[in-house]
C-alpha cells in the first residue's frame, strides 16, 4: 500500500511539473553530428531566442511557439566561410568607395548578407577591407542580428612597405615598431583576428606575429611568392594558413627544375610563351608539375605542417570557374573568347592536380575550412562542397570543412560549427540531403538564423 501511495504521489507530482516551452522547437530531425561526422536520426532540436536549448530524442509532444517537423531530412549547422571580402560586393578596386556612407550602411549590409544567408552562410571572416570601413564593419559585427549574416574581420591585410601602390584591402605596416603598434591598435578597436599576407617581410611578419599572439588574437598568413616560406613561419608560430595552393610556392625549387618547368611549358605553349599566361594558368600548371614531379618535396611540406597542427582554407571555386568547371560562372571570370580549346583542356587536367594537392593536405590529418576568396558569396561555397565531392571527398568531410572546421580555426567553436545545446540556433535543413547525391548541396534549403526561420 505505501508503495502504492508513493508511486501516486509521484505521479501527481509529475503532472504538477511545469511543462517546458520553447521558442522553436524541430521535431523528426536527421541532425549530422559535426564532431563524429555522422547523422543521428530522430531528434528534436529545441531553440529558445538564438541559441539552441536541448537536443533530445525527437519528441512531438513538445510545446513550443514554433514547431517545424523535418519529416526526417538532414538537418546541419549554418555554414562558414572563413575567406571573403567586402570590396566584391561595395566596389573592387578603384571602383570602391572610400568610406562606406551612412545613410546607406543598411542597404549595404542587406546587401552584403543577401549574397550569404540564403544559401546557408551565416557567419564569414573578412580577409581585408579598407581600413576606413573598419566603422561600420565592427559595428556589425559587433551587433549581431537574425536576418543578417554574421561578419567578422582581419582589419586590413598587412604588408611592408614598397615602391608599388598598395591594394585598397592591405595595411601597410613600414617597420617591426609599425608592426606591433597597429597590433596594439586594431586589438584596442576589438579585432581579435589579424592576417599577414605575402608581401610582409620577416621584420614586420615577426613583430606583428608575436605581438598579436601575446594578445590572444588568432593570427592567418596568405604565404606565397617566396618572400617569406612556410617553414619560417612555422618556426616563427603560424599554424593557420590561406589557400591550399600556395603550399607549392613554399617548396626549394633547384635551378635544374626551373629549367625543366619551362622546357615542359614550352612543349605546349611554344617556346617563351608560358611566361605570358594569366595568373591562374600559371599556377595550375606549376601545381601540377610540382604534383607530378615533385611529390616527395610536397609530402615532406605537409609532413611538417601537419606536425604543427597547421590548418588551412580552401580556394577552389576560384580557379575552376575559370575553365568551366563550377556549377555557375560569371561572364567575366571565364578565359577570354581567344583561348584555345586544348588550353582550357589542359587547365582542366592540370585543376585534377589542385584536388590532389588538397587531397594529400586532407590526409595528412591538417583540418581544412571553406574559404572561398570570390565574389560570388554563399553560391561559392556551394560550387567548393560540390567540387569536393566531385573529386572524392566524403560528404560528412565536406560538411565539417563547411561548418566545425571554420568555426575551429576561427576560434568560435563555442558559438557555431555544432549542433549542441548553448550554440548559435544557426542551422540548415535540406529539402533533399546531401548524403544521398552530393548534387543535393544544391537543392532547395530552409535557413534557421539565431532561430528565427525563413532564409
Amino acid at each position: 500500500m505505501k508503495t502504492l501511495f508513493a508511486l501516486m504521489a509521484l505521479l501527481l507530482m509529475q503532472a504538477c511539473k511545469p511543462v517546458k516551452k520553447y521558442d522553436l522547437a524541430i521535431i523528426n530531425a536527421s541532425v549530422f553530428d559535426t564532431g563524429k561526422g555522422i547523422v543521428i536520426m530522430h531528434r528534436s532540436i529545441l531553440v529558445n531566442a538564438d541559441t539552441i536549448a536541448e537536443v533530445t530524442e525527437s519528441d512531438i509532444s513538445v510545446k513550443a511557439n514554433g514547431i517545424i517537423d523535418a519529416g526526417g531530412k538532414l538537418v546541419t549547422p549554418g555554414m562558414i566561410d572563413a575567406h571573403i571580402h567586402p570590396t566584391h560586393f561595395f566596389g573592387d578596386y578603384d571602383a570602391a568607395p572610400k568610406y562606406l556612407a551612412k545613410d546607406s550602411l543598411n542597404f549595404l549590409r542587406k546587401k552584403f548578407s543577401d549574397n550569404y544567408l540564403p544559401f546557408g552562410v551565416t557567419a564569414v571572416m573578412i580577409m581585408g577591407q579598407p581600413e576606413t570601413w573598419l566603422g561600420p564593419v565592427l559595428n556589425w559585427s559587433a551587433h549581431p542580428l537574425p536576418h543578417y549574416t554574421d561578419i567578422y574581420t582581419v582589419g586590413g591585410a598587412l604588408i611592408s612597405q614598397e615602391d608599388r601602390k598598395p591594394y585598397i584591402c592591405h595595411t601597410i605596416v613600414a617597420s617591426p615598431e609599425a608592426a606591433r603598434q597597429k597590433m596594439l591598435a586594431y586589438h584596442r578597436m576589438g579585432i581579435r583576428h589579424i592576417k599577414l599576407y605575402w608581401r610582409l617581410r620577416k621584420p614586420e611578419f615577426e613583430a606583428a606575429f608575436k605581438t598579436a599572439d601575446s594578445l590572444g588574437m588568432r593570427v592567418y598568413g596568405h604565404i606565397d611568392e617566396g618572400i617569406m616560406n612556410m617553414d619560417t613561419t612555422l618556426r616563427i608560430g603560424l599554424i593557420n594558413y590561406e589557400h591550399i595552393f600556395t603550399i607549392i610556392h613554399s617548396l626549394p625549387w633547384t635551378e635544374s627544375d626551373d629549367k625543366a618547368f619551362v622546357a615542359w611549358m614550352d612543349r605546349f605553349y611554344g617556346k617563351g610563351k608560358g611566361q605570358t599566361l594569366p595568373f591562374w594558368e600559371v599556377t595550375l600548371n606549376e601545381i601540377r608539375w610540382s604534383v607530378d614531379y615533385m611529390p616527395g618535396r610536397i609530402d615532406a611540406l605537409i609532413g611538417r605542417l601537419a606536425k604543427h597542427h597547421a590548418t588551412f582554407s580552401t580556394t577552389i571555386h576560384l580557379p575552376g570557374e575559370k575553365f568551366g568547371l563550377t556549377y555557375f560562372s560569371n561572364p567575366g571570370n571565364r578565359p577570354d573568347t581567344g583561348v584555345s580549346k586544348e588550353r582550357v583542356q589542359r587547365n582542366r587536367d592540370n585543376f585534377k592536380g589542385l584536388m590532389a594537392l588538397v587531397k594529400k593536405v586532407y590526409d595528412s590529418g591538417i583540418k581544412i575550412r571553406i574559404g572561398t576568396d570570390v565574389p560570388n558569396g554563399g553560391k561559392a561555397v556551394l560550387s567548393e562542397q560540390v567540387l569536393l565531392a566531385q573529386y572524392g571527398f566524403t560528404i560528412p568531410s565536406i560538411i565539417q570543412m563547411a561548418t566545425v572546421n571554420g568555426a575551429t580555426a576561427l576560434g568560435m567553436a563555442n558559438k557555431y560549427g555544432a549542433i549542441e545545446p548553448g550554440k548559435k540556433a544557426d542551422l540548415i535543413i535540406y529539402d533533399q540531403n546531401p548524403m544521398q547525391n552530393y548534387r543535393n548541396f544544391l537543392s532547395k534549403r530552409t535557413v534557421i538564423k539565431d532561430g528565427i526561420v525563413g532564409f
